[in-house]
């Protein structure tokens, strides 16, 4: 029989459903693991959470996830689901990574689509694992014995939340990203009593910052999308005004220029 014949629909949903769900259930945790982890393991540094990001964030993996496991539970056999899964999700990825990169240059369409292609091998291992959970979801509910069923549901559940947190865990952000975001938490500490760092901070591009020296404010940090190595922090002064700062991380922020008004997202 052709791949399209070999089941009923019916039959077939019994496993792209459970596989759906667990690809969201995983794409939530990785996502709230992720965009947590640095704001509890940096207490001394004054970050926030960014909850429109994590929107974004949650809703483009839960989307890619759940399709991958839709398209690997679709297929009868094994192989054909991991191999058609992974490619759909490389596919969804590339066109999630252009939709930025669009408002560019076709050089960086290109390196988007270089750098996309390489993840095939990844997208397969989640289709894999997408399907491998939902085999064993109607494992326990089909041949589990009744009162064995809730316990071992509730083990498979905990093994894929654990899952997407580890990933999202390592996410945490390394050295010299630490470092070059807390030079510019000393800067803006030390501004108010020390004029001599006004030359080290973009007095130049957002005269308007020596208004709200000593004024509290929350660091909002992500990896810059044109620029490698750097990163767009933005500054939220508990007053309203805001700005945002491109950080080489290499280099520390001894010197800050590269800032405009407002929160500018790249």
């Amino acid at each position: 029989k052709k791949f399209y014949k070999q089941e009923s629909l019916s039959r077939r949903s019994e496993r792209m459903l459970p596989a759906a769900i667990y690809g969201i259930l995983v794409a939530t945790i990785y996502t709230l693991s992720l965009t947590s982890v640095n704001v509890y393991t940096f207490p001394s540094l004054p970050l926030g959470i960014d909850w429109v990001q994590v929107l974004e964030m949650w809703v483009g993996l839960s989307v890619t996830f759940a399709l991958c496991g839709v398209v690997a539970g679709w297929f009868t056999e094994e192989y054909e689901g991991i191999v058609g899964g992974g490619i759909i999700i490389t596919i969804l990825l590339i066109i999630v990574f252009l939709i930025p990169s669009s408002a560019r240059n076709s050089t960086s369409t290109a390196q988007t689509i270089i750098t996309a292609l390489p993840l095939i091998g990844v997208a397969m291992l989640a289709a894999w694992g997408l399907r491998w959970a939902a085999r064993i979801h109607l494992e326990i509910r089909n041949k589990e014995k009744p009162e064995l069923r809730q316990k071992r549901l509730i083990r498979h559940v905990s093994t894929l939340m654990l899952v997407g947190f580890v990933p999202g865990i390592l996410g945490r952000m390394d050295l010299p990203a630490e470092r070059t975001i807390r030079q510019l938490h000393e800067l803006l500490q030390a501004a108010p009593n020390d004029p001599t760092v006004w030359t080290r901070l973009p007095l130049r591009q957002v005269p308007a910052l020596q208004d709200h020296f000593g004024v509290a404010y929350t660091l909002f940090p992500r990896q810059s999308a044109l620029s490698v190595g750097t990163l767009d922090v933005t500054v939220r002064f508990d007053d309203g005004y805001t700005m945002t700062c491109s950080l080489p991380v290499s280099g520390g922020a001894s010197f800050i220029t590269q800032c405009n008004e407002g929160d500018v997202r790249k």
